[in-house]
């Protein structure tokens, strides 16, 4: 199935690719009269970041196939490259928020769970970039198994940087509870326990699910917190069994909406500061399996709380790429 796949896959994305590059540069033309006549230089960052991502996938897709790659070493490469160009091309930048914990305060001789919120489309790129070359975490990162259709990220499982979850239920619980065993020290493995990017459909339809099962409670703590999701409980004491000394990482962050909630896909964010606030809880801190999903309603019912709040009492600190990835460029 796996060869298959890629048989299909492989060739038919870098065939668009290699067109996206041939035919970027006029389409950039006229979208720099488009820009004119809108008075908004949108349609012009649109295509030029298309055409970086189509740069970016074909040298992915090069190095991925020839072999050779160490993981960790790829995935810092292709998060510098791609921040590199959305701060380029879109003028986007990640704040941290000097109520922040330090990379060094993070405990280097045990593995890190990292529980992030997950707001929109690319919010999972900027935060796999701060973890990776800010705290410089050895990233493994849960993913739908339907991004296996992105041939690039399909190789790059192959290095053991990306876990792609097959199923729902007791299979993708042992998926992670095993990925998360086989951490070190310096190692992360990021989860995003809301399942999904917000969108107002999805919290109508979690707080449904709530009152329809009987967990009343819970529905209405999910009423009130409205710029997050209801965390899942499964995926994070997965990787909690299966790393018991590991010390977790809570992460929020502003998204790129003036609320803070929903942003249409196709909607590129310009202009845009990504406020992050991440917080450290020591292994011994966390609560026993038994008490582990009520501690998660609490911790999110915090994350709900900064992100409403975070324009009126944050103090970010920008953080330099020249400075923080060793001057890497891209374009």
């Amino acid at each position: 199935m796996t060869r298959l796949r890629r048989a299909v896959t492989v060739p038919l994305v870098t065939a668009l690719m290699v067109c996206l590059l041939l035919y970027g540069l006029p389409l950039l033309a006229f979208a720099v009269l488009a820009d004119l006549v809108l008075r908004s230089s949108r349609p012009s960052r649109t295509i030029a970041i298309a055409i970086a991502y189509a740069a970016m996938e074909l040298r992915a897709l090069a190095k991925l196939l020839h072999g050779g790659q160490d993981g960790d070493q790829f995935m810092r490469e292709f998060l510098e490259t791609a921040y590199a160009a959305g701060r380029r091309i879109l003028d986007v930048e990640v704040l941290l928020d000097t109520a922040s914990v330090d990379p060094e305060e993070v405990p280097g001789d045990e593995p890190v769970i990292v529980l992030s919120r997950h707001c929109g489309p690319g919010d999972s790129v900027f935060v796999a970039w701060l973890l990776t070359v800010h705290y410089g975490l050895r990233l493994r990162i849960v993913l739908k198994a339907l991004l296996r259709c992105e041939p690039a990220l399909d190789l790059a499982g192959d290095l053991g940087c990306l876990c792609f979850l097959s199923q729902r239920g007791e299979r993708a619980r042992a998926q992670i509870r095993d990925l998360a065993a086989s951490l070190v020290g310096g190692q992360a493995l990021l989860l995003f326990p809301e399942g999904g990017n917000f969108s107002w459909t999805r919290w109508r339809n979690a707080i449904i699910q709530l009152r329809s099962s009987g967990r009343l409670r819970e529905a209405r703590r999910a009423w009130r917190q409205s710029h997050t999701l209801p965390p899942r409980t499964g995926g994070a004491a997965a990787a909690l069994a299966g790393a018991p000394r590991a010390n977790v990482l809570v992460l929020t962050h502003s998204g790129f909406c003036e609320d803070g909630r929903a942003r249409l896909w196709w909607r590129l964010p310009i202009h845009r500061q990504l406020v992050v606030h991440v917080f450290l809880v020591p292994a011994v801190e966390l609560p026993s399996p038994d008490q582990l999903s009520s501690w998660l309603q609490n911790t999110w019912s915090g994350v709900d709380a900064w992100v409403a709040r975070h324009t009126d009492d944050v103090n970010p600190t920008p953080l330099n790429p020249s400075t923080s990835t060793g001057g890497k460029e891209f374009l």
